[in-house]
């Protein structure tokens, strides 16, 4: 699985003008990837319709095969439809669908993550909050579905949502004197110290990404907001807080344990090999430890909830309806959408992914059995906080703004800056960019 993938983290790093050379050029990029011309009879000669259903996730172990099963259903209740999903790489996604929702062209089915907000803004997917109300679905959803509500609009439906836990090797805490997992950032910040003492040459205290990644983004927001701090707090940037000062030293000084130059996958190929001893990652990669770590190492690798006052919801995959389509061809993807969101599909997502499902009850209790892991899953996101910030401008600009904060995290990883000189330099520029 890709870093963040999941959880929809894809890095805009395009300006004005460049978006503006990238419509002009829509019309090459639509020849390609259209999902039709927005009109009812768009379908083939013999009356067939077909489904366009571009997603990062389709070749993902456990989203394709769970996405593939959604489709698979769909066509035998469609007959004359079909729908035609292909992968999109992550790099590429959110500009490739960005543009033709802008152009006003879109494919037909719009599975987002954290591109919601760039897809969003172009003010081209279609309201859902009258076949919600109709179909009783919010009565059955959990609270996360709130992050896909613009200006009290429905924009999508959430399939899922993702957390991040604190994983570590527990012969390696053993060795190091520690009892238990740490609760609390000092008791963090003591336990990888006492490792850094303790695990043998080759083996790393701890895992971060430590090359310039979209990772680093979301890393260091889960310290800033576990500690009880945000990028936009009260209205106002709060890069300088005290609050977010501390959490981005603990993070620096973590990260500062890790090998260098590595993105998410590097270091979680180092955990499952036995060669990091602790880190804090997405529950998604439980199954990813499952499937590449080798049998003498998997069962020393344990899970336990982040050590912070507060952990991390991260919204994943969700599915829209564009507005540029016809009105035979929203019903037919709300009817997929409708799919998509029953129990034994929404269980999947816990099969798949270890991910807590939108619908309420829908993990099969069976799979808590043989996946203790969920329980931590569900504790932590039960009382978990948006990973953005309660800022329109945030999520409109995020693109560029993640890009500052990324640059400056790297700074903080490879120089001897002041923290709080780098997080100044921050905030100046990210109050150039928009206000909060």
């Amino acid at each position: 699985m890709n870093d963040r993938s999941s959880a929809g983290r894809v890095t805009v790093r395009w300006g004005h003008a460049q978006r503006a050379v990238a419509l002009v050029g829509a019309a090459v990029l639509l020849a390609a990837c259209s999902g039709g011309d927005g009109t009812a009879e768009d379908g083939g000669e013999d009356g067939s319709i077909v489904l366009d259903f571009p997603t990062w996730q389709a070749n993902e172990p456990g989203h394709g095969e769970a996405l593939r099963a959604i489709v698979e259903e769909f066509e035998s209740r469609h007959e004359g439809v079909t729908v035609n999903m292909y992968p999109v790489s992550n790099e590429d996604f959110q500009n490739q669908i960005v543009t033709q929702l802008s152009a006003g062209d879109p494919p037909d089915i719009i599975a987002s993550g954290n591109h919601f907000y760039a897809f969003a803004e172009t003010g081209q997917l279609e309201p859902l909050n009258d076949r919600l109300e109709e179909s009783g679905l919010l009565d059955e959803w959990e609270d996360f579905q709130q992050e896909r509500v613009v200006d009290d609009e429905h924009l999508a439906l959430t399939m899922h949502a993702l957390t991040r836990l604190l994983y570590y090797n527990e012969d390696y805490l053993a060795a190091a004197g520690v009892d238990a997992p740490p609760t609390s950032p000092s008791e963090l910040a003591d336990t990888v110290e006492a490792l850094a003492g303790s695990v043998e040459e080759g083996v790393s205290p701890w895992g971060a990404t430590t090359t310039t990644h979209s990772n680093l983004f979301g890393e260091v927001t889960a310290f800033i907001v576990g500690m009880g701090s945000q990028w936009i707090t009260d209205g106002e940037w709060s890069v300088t807080a005290p609050e977010t000062v501390e959490a981005v030293e603990l993070y620096r000084e973590l990260a500062r344990q890790a090998p260098p130059g590595l993105d998410g996958g590097g270091y979680r190929q180092l955990l499952a090999d036995g060669r990091i001893a602790m880190s804090q990652d997405g529950n998604w990669v439980i199954s990813t430890l499952d499937e590449v770590s080798p049998a003498d190492v998997r069962p020393q690798l344990q899970v336990a909830p982040p050590p912070f006052e507060n952990s991390v919801a991260l919204v994943g995959t969700s599915l829209s309806i564009p507005a540029g389509i016809s009105e035979e061809r929203k019903d037919l993807v709300w009817d997929f959408i409708q799919i998509a969101a029953e129990p034994e599909f929404q269980g999947m997502w816990a099969g798949a992914i270890d991910a807590a499902p939108g619908r309420t009850g829908s993990v099969p209790p069976e799979r808590v059995q043989e996946r203790p892991e969920l329980e931590v899953v569900a504790q932590t996101i039960g009382s978990a906080q948006p990973e953005f910030p309660d800022s329109a401008n945030f999520r409109a600009n995020f693109g560029e703004i993640e890009t500052r904060i990324i640059d400056a995290m790297m700074r903080l990883l490879t120089t001897d800056a002041e923290t709080v000189d780098v997080l100044t330099e921050l905030e100046s520029e990210l109050s150039s960019i928009t206000e909060p």
